[in-house]
């Protein structure tokens, strides 16, 4: 398994903050960045689950593309002395970013809700965003892992030059019944109703798609499979409506009746009867080669990740 001292990395500036530790960049390694959890998380972090995400990293991958072509999964463990500490993961760069005014931040999912200053991809390529995250959520389920926390701003989201997602704390991503690196965690309006206080399960990922496609289509931050929400469309992108309507419907029965990721990207798979709907998109290119040591999709550099000895 790969493993680092926490005195051995070069930290530089703090990129982000979150509830559960920081985000900070390698001075000497720019396409890396540590998570370092906060004190108070320290005694609650499973070493052992998060040397499981690691180990099996090599083994997730969605349409013939590795992990690190979709997820920001950790590849390295960080110790302090024996305490773990953090982990070490991918830079998400361009495309993933998005312009505020003369800043720019991550495009989270939650910007294709709750419309600002901007630029919102239309109702096409906002389709094939969220068929992109349910084959990342099927690659997952395959491998018998669950997302968890699947939320607004756990999914960073690309409409160039295909649209694409990546996932984001990738450190909630467990094995289906099993302890994760830290407890569970449930975004609040985003939640399933049927699994409260409850370890995720695949059930409350489908759950939890479900409402994110309910809400990006819709623009409505409310919308729920229970609350019948309006998928109705016009034009071309009108083929969807009865498919996606009844699957929203099956979304919102009991556990063991939802759709599966994997249906949903069936029907969410409009590019090829529905060309034309929306500007013309290039034909997905074939996945590139990932070797050992190599450019990732932002141009920077792959694992395995070693240090000079």
């Amino acid at each position: 398994m790969n493993e680092i001292q926490l005195g051995r990395l070069t930290l530089g500036r703090c990129i982000a903050e979150g509830s559960q530790g920081r985000i900070i960049e390698l001075a000497d390694h720019p396409g890396t960045v540590a998570k370092l959890y906060r004190t108070r998380e320290l005694g609650l972090v499973d070493g052992r689950a998060l040397g499981e995400l690691v180990r099996i990293r090599r083994f997730v991958e969605s349409e013939g593309l590795q992990v690190d072509h979709f997820a920001a999964w950790p590849h390295t463990v960080v110790l302090d002395g024996l305490r773990t500490s953090g982990f070490l993961m991918q830079r998400v760069h361009d495309p993933f970013l998005a312009g505020f005014g003369p800043a720019t931040a991550l495009a989270e999912l939650g910007l294709l809700v709750n419309v600002g200053d901007v630029p919102m991809p239309g109702v096409y390529e906002r389709v094939l965003l969220l068929r992109a995250l349910a084959a990342a959520m099927d690659a997952l389920h395959r491998q018998g892992l669950v997302l968890g926390d699947l939320s607004p701003r756990n999914i960073a989201w690309s409409a160039m030059p295909v649209p694409r997602v990546m996932l984001l704390d990738c450190d909630g991503i467990r094995p289906a019944g099993e302890p994760g690196v830290l407890p569970p965690a449930d975004t609040r309006g985003w939640e399933d109703p049927t699994n409260l206080g409850h370890q995720p399960t695949a059930d409350s990922d489908r759950f939890k798609l479900a409402l994110a496609i309910a809400r990006v289509l819709t623009g409505d931050r409310n919308a729920s499979p229970g609350l019948r929400p309006d998928l109705t469309f016009a034009g071309q992108a009108g083929i969807l409506v009865g498919p996606l309507t009844r699957l929203m419907d099956r979304a919102a029965g009991p556990p063991g009746t939802r759709p599966t990721a994997a249906q949903w990207a069936t029907v969410l798979d409009v590019r090829s009867p529905w060309m034309g709907a929306g500007p013309p998109l290039p034909p997905t290119p074939p996945p590139p080669p990932m070797p050992a040591r190599g450019p990732s999709p932002s141009g920077e550099i792959l694992r395995p990740f070693r240090f000079p000895r």
